[in-house]
């Protein structure tokens, strides 16, 4: 199973929005992030970038 980082604008350990994301939600400007607990975290934006192999995730703040 690959579990995500989530950032906000660039990797940074200052920009982590939530960790061990199992899944990801997008509906409009709203996406959803579901950690492997099943704890959702929602942000408005928009999805940058989701290498899955590494684990990282990006999206903008809007």
């Amino acid at each position: 199973m690959c579990l995500s980082t989530v950032y906000r604008d660039s990797k940074s350990d200052d920009n982590v929005c939530a960790k061990f994301v199992a899944k990801i939600d997008v509906k409009g400007d709203t996406l959803t992030f579901t950690d492997v607990l099943g704890e959702e975290t929602q942000v408005q934006g928009k999805l940058l970038s989701a290498d899955l192999t590494a684990g990282v995730v990006i999206f903008s703040a809007a």
